[in-house]
């Protein structure tokens, strides 16, 4: 993980003051914090989504004008490689093919900015979230409370929809995990199907046909006991899930937003539908980007 920052620091000469997580979920949550230690540098609380995303350029960063190169990659075998690259999307196209040959898993240490910067386009408050999430999920477990509602609870979220992962087709296409997911309604959802559609995260959840939430609002699927969140990775046949729609940072539905990793830059036909099923504002003049 340092070894990353040690070789975009290189490149850059200059001498890393902080360090932050590019996006709040999945493991990129996490391997900032083991670099930090390593390094002894102070982790900022916040990240550059107030989620996750697929893409090298879907962060908020992008949005303010921050370029994501000169970005280094490396891998555990020792390799190390620096892109210099003309736009972020680049960036994306360039470092996403070194990693499938790198094994298809590499470290980056992108998006180098000053302080003002960071203040300016990350979102605030995200790990101390993280923390607090996870301190409801262990309070609500010792109190015998429903932890899926109180993680929804602190999010300002929804549950959309309660049922059992009847069918899943998952593939991995130029490195993404990409797939649909078919649940089988159950409790006050029984007869109803819902279907979640994915590339890395949940990007688009119907629910009886209709469109229920799209990205950049979040879509979270919880073991329906526990609470304990599942991944697209690890979401299997036979799984109780509860489905769970959160909003985004605001600035995501801008028009800008929307055309940086809205639901047409997927390859979905809609517009983008908040977590309250509304559509969203910024959707006017958006276009399709595939």
């Amino acid at each position: 993980f340092a070894e990353a920052i040690r070789s975009l620091s290189a490149f850059l000469n200059v001498t890393p003051t902080h360090l932050a997580c590019i996006e709040v979920g999945g493991v990129n949550s996490t391997t900032p914090i083991v670099a930090a230690a390593e390094l002894g540098l102070p982790l900022v609380d916040g990240d550059g989504m107030g989620r996750a995303f697929p893409e090298v350029q879907m962060v908020l960063p992008t949005l303010s004008g921050v370029s994501a190169t000169p970005m280094a990659l490396a891998d555990e075998k020792g390799n190390t490689v620096v892109f210099d690259t003309v736009d972020n999307r680049w960036a994306e196209r360039l470092a996403r093919t070194a990693t499938v040959e790198m094994g298809c898993s590499a470290i980056t240490a992108q998006y180098a900015m000053s302080g003002a910067q960071v203040k300016e386009s990350f979102v605030r408050g995200s790990l101390s979230l993280s923390v607090r999430l996870g301190e409801t999920l262990v309070r609500a477990r010792s109190e015998n409370a429903d932890p899926v509602t109180a993680v929804t609870e602190v999010l300002g979220g929804t549950v959309v929809f309660e049922g059992k992962v009847a069918d899943i087709e998952r593939k991995t296409v130029t490195g993404f995990a990409r797939g649909t997911a078919r649940i089988a309604g159950s409790g006050s959802d029984t007869g109803l199907e819902a279907v979640l559609r994915f590339q890395n995260e949940h990007l688009l959840v119907e629910v009886a046909g209709q469109v229920r939430t799209t990205a950049p609002d979040l879509i979270i699927t919880l073991d329906a006991e526990t609470g304990e969140p599942i991944t697209t990775e690890a979401l299997r046949f036979g799984a109780r899930i509860r489905i769970v729609t959160a909003p985004a940072d605001e600035r995501w539905h801008s028009p800008d937003g929307l055309r940086l990793a809205g639901p047409r830059y997927f390859g979905y036909d809609t517009p983008a539908v908040r977590h309250d099923g509304t559509t969203s504002a910024g959707e006017t003049n958006t276009g399709a980007h595939r």
